[in-house]
């Protein structure tokens, strides 16, 4: 199964992607956190996550990049934080500049490795299309980059939920077939 969770900045979208993660029946639940610590509200936030986590019994993968060369145990269960900076991440590398197309095809084409790999992933992506700035020309790329991955993405989701307030909404839904 893939779920897509999606909403604002401190919407609430990491804690509901925790709690989902957590009702798999899976014992083997990985949390995939992709964010490096640039400055001390970053460094914050992350504690803030780990706090969260302490007693969830998540295996916890730090990997900035790359995320197709991760092994996981059989039947995983993941939790990617986030698309956002996962995208930021290929995008803005240690030599320079993806350009859109490579950075969609790197991070698309790992996340296809991960779906092959594990029974359930969810992936936490930050709504960062709707505030009406006009950036430079680099922002603006890595915005299109995210835009169309978090839409290739949801196009094969089972589930799609944007987090408003606090609460889900739930845009696509997967189904049991009853047979």
């Amino acid at each position: 199964m893939i779920i897509l969770v999606s909403g604002a900045s401190r919407s609430g979208k990491s804690l509901y992607a925790e709690n989902r993660l957590s009702e798999f029946t899976s014992s083997n639940k990985v949390y995939i956190a992709v964010s490096k610590i640039y400055d001390e509200e970053m460094m914050r936030r992350i504690q803030l996550h780990r706090q969260r986590r302490e007693n969830k019994k998540f295996i916890t993968l730090e990997k900035y990049s790359d995320l197709a060369e991760l092994n996981f145990p059989e039947k995983a269960s993941v939790l990617i934080e986030s698309l956002t900076v996962w995208t930021a991440n290929e995008m803005f590398i240690d030599d320079g500049v993806r350009n859109f197309e490579e950075v969609c095809e790197k991070v698309y084409s790992d996340f296809l490795v991960l779906k092959s790999k594990c029974e359930n992933i969810i992936l936490v992506s930050d709504d960062v299309f709707s505030d009406g700035i006009i950036y430079d020309t680099l922002t603006e790329e890595y915005i299109r980059a995210l835009a169309k991955l978090t839409c290739k993405i949801a196009a094969v989701a089972d589930e799609v939920i944007e987090i408003s307030a606090g609460l889900p909404v739930h845009y696509k839904i997967y189904a049991f077939t009853v047979k």
